[in-house]
């Protein structure tokens, strides 16, 4: 039987496919050089030194991981550090176990935050730093501050393999399937506005294949903020 002979464009799906694989093994196993710990923690310290005295905040991290930046969190006040898995969930709780002030949470973060809002829970920081696109979080994540800084993780939709699931994702969020820069921070604004909360970028660190957000978040008064009144 003749061999099929790959053509070149099948051969370069194939490649890509493999180095994401191997991309998301590293990120399975929480490798430094795809975290980017030492530039959120910068990034942290930078934003958080600005607002606040030490150990006066509430705290969210939606997706706490291993607890790199949850033991930087805890230097600013009390934490809900949020994991699901199994096996990082443990190594979140020995990583911390000297923090007094973090709560950890074996919880779905894409289902518990709806919880966290029907019990009106209030954070004056929010972290969401899931594994892919946080889009699924938005526009209601906003209802979890009034006064507060978001900080948001966002993969750059062309460093990913574009299947057809994650450009129909990305179209459905952003209105293409590659969206810019310029572009996400631009809706997630607008997402803002759904519950009246007036959301301004105040820092972006560029992690090679991700871009890490840093948003000013305060409620307003929908009167205040379109110069409209109700008749």
């Amino acid at each position: 039987m003749q061999q099929k002979l790959f053509n070149v464009e099948e051969t370069k799906k194939t490649y890509r496919a493999l180095r994401h694989d191997v991309v998301r093994k590293k990120q399975l196993d929480y490798c430094n050089t795809l975290h980017h710990p030492d530039q959120k923690i910068k990034q942290i310290k930078n934003v958080l030194s600005e607002i606040c005295g030490w150990g006066d905040l509430s705290i969210l991290e939606l997706f706490a991981g291993q607890g790199n930046l949850t033991k930087i969190y805890a230097e600013y006040g009390e934490v809900l550090a949020n994991e699901y898995k199994g096996k990082v969930f443990d190594k979140l709780t020995e990583n911390i176990k000297e923090c007094a002030l973090v709560h950890c949470n074996k919880v779905d973060s894409f289902l518990d935050f709806h919880e966290l809002i029907s019990i009106k829970q209030k954070f004056d920081v929010v972290d969401l730093d899931p594994y892919g696109f946080p889009n699924r979080f938005f526009p209601d994540v906003f209802l979890l501050i009034d006064k507060g800084i978001m900080f948001v993780t966002m993969p750059k939709p062309y460093v990913n393999i574009m299947n057809g699931i994650t450009r129909a994702h990305l179209i459905s969020y952003y209105g293409e399937h590659n969206p810019s820069k310029e572009k996400i921070i631009e809706k997630i604004a607008t997402w803002g506005i759904c519950h009246w909360r007036k959301v301004e970028l105040i820092d972006c660190v560029d992690c090679k294949s991700v871009w890490r957000f840093a948003f000013k978040v305060e409620k307003v008064k929908a009167t205040e903020y379109t110069g409209v009144k109700n008749k």
